[in-house]
């Protein structure tokens, strides 16, 4: 070939070469990494589905920690890569973690912005957060969601028919794409979940999973099959597969037909506490109680280090047990290998407890 030509086989060479690229917008090219095999729609969906059932019941544990009305609602998963999810989240954001074991396996994360986690402090503190995040605060903030993230696990257990357990929660704070801590794999599926706090906000927390933990999700969620799925209301929701059944069958195909309906004579009678074993994964806030007092706002806003504060129990008197904010037993303070413990030494009545909740 003549000078500036090019031979057949550098053409070749050269259209070969184009098939393993695409072309940006702005003209350049990007490399294709042909082993990303994003999630089908259809799953995703079922993902958002599950996911969000098991959020509404850490909504009400939520609640009780800020003692204000919290709903997680409108969930949505995608299919995303990890470099597409880091570029996205890595920035100033809060990430709450736990490695899942039994029925599924894997990390699951739970991420918000910097700026949506403090306001959750502020509440915590009693709006004495002065901005930023010290460790201290990363603290409050983890022991407030470790309830979150085992109630959402524990349900997940509950809907898909097996057990599930989670490693203690960990929380880091990311302040560039490196920092952020995600599950293993290339191939993540996230969950964008609204949180409403009554008073305060509504803003998105993600719930991301690898690809595989998902479909171990979905592989669970398809032997139940046709069962249905017990909600945070109590009620009962169809998988969504037959749902869609139900709703292509033709009307002409469809029999009506009277409902006969049993005797309420004959009927056995119910047993009790059937349902109370989807309840026993349940995680609960214990809270040990040592004591309370009132103080004028003047003498609060002048408490510092080394201030002590006098407390409606006398030294020795037993301390309170209370489990979401209700007494339920009494016991004494001890100290276990330098940690320290409760002893219960008093399980209150259930008439004392309504006197106590009408105090």
């Amino acid at each position: 070939m003549g000078e500036g030509s090019l031979s057949q086989e550098e053409i070749d060479a050269l259209l070969q070469g184009a098939d393993e690229t695409t072309y940006d917008s702005v003209g350049g090219t990007t490399d294709v990494d042909a082993s990303v095999e994003l999630m089908p729609q259809p799953d995703r969906n079922a993902i958002a589905e599950i996911i969000g059932l098991s959020f509404s019941m850490a909504g009400n544990t939520l609640s009780t920690i800020l003692s204000k009305n919290v709903k997680f609602t409108n969930p949505s998963s995608d299919s995303v890569t990890t470099a597409d999810l880091t570029k996205e989240l890595g920035n100033d954001s809060v990430c709450i973690f736990s490695d899942l074991s039994g029925s599924i396996n894997g990390r699951v994360c739970l991420i918000m912005s910097s700026d949506n986690a403090s306001k959750i402090i502020n509440i915590l503190m009693a709006g004495l957060s002065k901005g930023g995040m010290d460790m201290g605060q990363l603290q409050t903030l983890k022991d407030s969601f470790s309830p979150i993230l085992g109630t959402v696990s524990a349900q997940l257990g509950i809907k898909l028919g097996g057990g599930i357990t989670g490693s203690p929660v960990e929380i880091s704070m990311a302040k560039s794409p490196s920092d952020l801590i995600l599950p293993d794999g290339k191939n993540l599926v996230q969950t964008s979940i609204n949180l409403n706090i009554e008073g305060v906000a509504t803003f998105k927390v993600f719930y991301v999973m690898s690809q595989n933990t998902a479909s171990e999700i979905l592989s669970l969620y398809k032997k139940v099959g046709q069962n249905p799925v017990i909600d945070s209301s109590g009620g009962m929701s169809i998988p969504s597969s037959s749902s869609s059944a139900i709703s292509q069958a033709p009307a002409q195909n469809v029999g009506i037909k009277g409902v006969a309906f049993p005797s309420f004579a004959n009927a056995a009678p119910p047993l009790g506490g059937g349902n109370l074993n989807l309840l026993m994964d349940v995680q609960m806030s214990l809270t040990v109680e040592l004591g309370r007092t009132k103080m004028y706002i003047k003498d609060i806003l002048g408490l510092g280090e080394g201030s002590i504060i006098e407390l409606d129990k006398l030294a020795g008197e037993p301390v309170d047990l209370l489990v979401n904010g209700k007494l339920i037993a009494k016991g004494e303070v001890v100290v276990i290998d330098e940690n320290f413990g409760v002893r219960v030494t008093d399980i209150v009545s259930p008439t004392d407890r309504i006197k106590s909740d009408a105090k």
